[in-house]
């Protein structure tokens, strides 16, 4: 379990190739809590079945060597419980079951990057699409969603008939998951075919 030290030059030079993904208004620190958090989910996808404690520790240890710089996280204390908090609360709530298979986070492509990936058993390949943002309230529309639905451009592309779907998943405001299928259908994510995907066992 690998940690990767995010430094000032590390972040704009990723930034650089990621305007896309960059929502107006976000700033280097969203983007850099928004990254590690994905790479910690990832990096801790295989303890994905353990206990809550045991996950716990073992975010906290990763992302203490991965947020380091103070240019870009200022207040390490704070942004370390943002990331490790919210990469636990992925790994409890929406890592898919054993049986599913990992397939990689931050996975580049013509665009931007995808968030995390799965290949689930009876489902297909699945991206996750994280939000780390806390909105008061959240209007999941065209353009919210514009982001994911090239996920779904790129997925269909790269894994054809065994790519399923983007999971959209504001990890502060649960409620609010989508899941928009291979062909762009959009469906509320506890109504649709990846809503237990926990339990794909």
């Amino acid at each position: 379990m690998t940690a990767r030290h995010v430094t000032a030059a590390r972040l704009h030079g990723s930034r650089s190739k990621t305007t896309g993904d960059v929502r107006p208004g976000m700033s280097d620190w969203h983007v850099a809590i928004g990254a590690l958090v994905h790479q910690c989910a990832g990096a801790l996808a295989e303890h994905r079945g353990a206990q809550s404690s045991v996950i716990a520790q073992r975010a906290t240890e990763w992302v203490n060597l991965a947020a380091r710089d103070t240019r870009v996280f200022g207040n390490l204390a704070k942004a370390r419980a943002q990331i490790t908090s919210l990469a636990c609360a992925y790994l409890h709530r929406y890592a898919p079951g054993a049986q599913a298979e990992y397939l990689g986070a931050e996975i580049p492509f013509d665009g931007g990057r995808v968030d995390l990936v799965w290949s689930v058993p009876g489902l297909g390949v699945v991206i996750d699409e994280l939000k780390t943002t806390a909105w008061v309230r959240l209007n999941v529309d065209a353009a919210m969603l514009a982001q994911p639905q090239r996920y779904r451009q790129f997925g269909a592309e790269k894994w054809g008939s065994g790519f399923a779907g983007v999971r959209f998943l504001p990890l502060r405001n649960p409620g609010e998951a989508r899941f928009i299928t291979a062909d762009g259908t959009v469906h509320r994510l506890d109504d649709s075919p990846a809503a237990r995907l926990r339990d794909a066992a």
